[in-house]
């Protein structure tokens, strides 16, 4: 038995309970405690927070000048699989001790053999969570730049594919591509290996990429059946006249190609229309479109991860690419044609904004809503939550949140996700980085996750100490943190006229 760092101290319930610190180096806020109850054995409990109290009776009582009062908030005992609170409160004067690892990774429900994400708090316990609902009921990884999200999305990725669990990756920055070199681990705290993925990733880019020669295979659609939404996107078409003239070409097609359209729009009697084929041409000369395209069916493949690399490619034409092939991914997965596996979806709140419309919202929401009943999973990622489809965040059963302090994510995250106080608030926004406050139906309570050093390496462009935010999103953050204070400042002085 580990000796008591402090006392119960005044009133307490089966809820909650103060204690006199009497051993400070032994207690810190959020550290896991435990106290013997009568009826229900060993109870766990979290301190909440610590007090410098003047009080000279109990200076006189405990024989020290500085007297320290921990505010403790009670987790409960798993019995039968469950997690239940003492059914009496607990007694002052009671002993409070310091928690072994086996008894706060049983209390909290950290699953034996699952995904190895990190170190609870400051403890040795490995944070675990069950694949099975990591995959089948989707993850968000929610964080502000350079905060560690794309770091925390690779050490699930390697998870997973450990697991050999199939895997698409949406990569517009190129972010994963190193994952397939093993990284570089001075510090082996967290007891892990490393190695790389070569053997599991398959490299994909466009054929108009930058980056072509350096991938593994080249990315090509088919180009048959382009909504007249999507040709307006990639075409930049805003001129009312040109995509009239492309509704009523389309009007005329069933099952069709760019130069089906472009000889449609040839008929047409306007002068108009030259402007429409100059921009159809464009597209159908992109390079992207192909006679024999990239199969779908090779995209999601056990064991393996295809990994979409968007680097140098047009944000339309990213747009298009990551519909098209989840679009398809996904009806191959409705009728079986493809296993069981998980899509990755990096700047998620590119392709699925919350304020304006872009091609692949549609799918992302169908894949967010029904993925589940057809096993598809999906984890999005975004520096940025209050610029993603809410529909989208809502369906996320697990959340990864690091450090967010601009105002208008946090009231997203607030809004959005369940069981997030306004102590949980406090700890997301000062989190250090490559720490994360984990929400998931498998825990019974958030926890706070430092999370796991690589296997693999990590792309030395967006490191965790070396991310840097693009000035356009700097510049919007800092607009909407002016509006947030001139908001509170004119409620202040409005309460004070009153």
């Amino acid at each position: 038995m580990r000796s008591a760092v402090g006392k119960i101290h005044g009133s307490a319930s089966s809820f909650e309970f103060d204690f006199v610190v009497t051993n400070s180096k032994a207690v810190k806020r959020g550290d896991y405690i435990k106290v013997w109850n009568e009826k229900d054995g060993w109870v766990l409990a979290q301190v909440a927070e610590i007090l410098a109290v003047d009080s000279p009776k109990l200076s006189e009582q405990y024989k020290s000048k500085e007297v320290l009062i921990a505010k403790a908030r009670v987790l409960g005992k798993r019995e039968e699989g469950k997690l239940k609170m003492p059914s009496s409160p607990f007694i002052p004067g009671d002993s409070v001790y310091t928690a072994e690892d086996s008894l706060i990774a049983e209390t909290l429900g950290f699953a034996e053999d699952g995904i190895y994400i990190g170190l609870l708090g400051d403890t040795g316990v490995k944070v675990k969570l069950n694949p099975n609902t990591l995959v089948q009921k989707h993850v968000c990884i929610l964080a502000r730049t350079g905060s560690g999200k794309s770091y925390t999305a690779g050490v699930i990725i390697e998870e997973l594919l450990d697991r050999n669990v199939p895997l698409l990756i949406i990569d517009p920055h190129g972010e994963y591509v190193s994952m397939k070199r093993p990284g570089k681990i001075r510090d082996n705290e967290f007891g892990v290996e490393p190695r790389g993925y070569a053997e599991k990733i398959v490299v994909y880019a466009p054929p108009t990429s930058p980056f072509i020669d350096s991938a593994d295979r080249e990315l090509s659609l088919d180009g048959i059946n382009l909504t007249a939404e999507e040709l307006i996107e990639l075409s930049g078409l805003r001129s009312p006249t040109a995509q009239a003239l492309l509704y009523q070409a389309l009007r005329n097609l069933r099952n069709y190609t760019i130069a089906d359209i472009i000889e449609e729009v040839e008929k047409i009697k306007h002068s108009g229309k030259w402007t429409l084929i100059g921009a159809l041409s464009k597209i159908e000369n992109s390079g992207l479109f192909k006679q024999k395209p990239t199969d779908p069916r090779t995209l999601l493949v056990r064991g393996k991860a295809s990994l979409i690399d968007l680097r140098g490619i047009e944000p339309a034409y990213q747009n298009l690419i990551v519909s098209r092939v989840i679009s398809e991914l996904f009806e191959l997965r409705k009728r079986g044609e493809v296993e069981p596996g998980m899509i990755v979806v990096e700047e998620a709140h590119n392709f699925a904004p919350e304020r304006e419309k872009a091609v692949a919202t549609n799918i992302l929401r169908t894949v967010a809503s029904e993925g589940r009943k057809f096993g598809l999973g999906l984890m999005v990622i975004t520096q940025r939550p209050a610029r993603i489809d809410k529909n989208v965040i809502s369906q996320c059963n697990t959340q990864i949140i690091l450090k967010v302090t601009n105002p208008n994510d946090i009231n997203a995250i607030k809004k959005g996700i369940e069981g997030i106080t306004a102590e949980i608030v406090e700890e997301i926004k000062r989190l250090p980085t490559g720490t994360a406050v984990v929400v998931s139906p498998e825990l019974e309570v958030p926890v706070v996750v430092r999370i796991r050093v690589r296997k693999s390496m990590h792309s030395e462009a967006t490191s965790i100490t070396k991310e840097e935010e693009p000035q356009e999103e700097r510049e919007e953050e800092r607009k909407e943190e002016k509006e947030e204070k001139k908001g509170f400042l004119q409620r202040f002085f409005r309460s004070r006229r009153s």
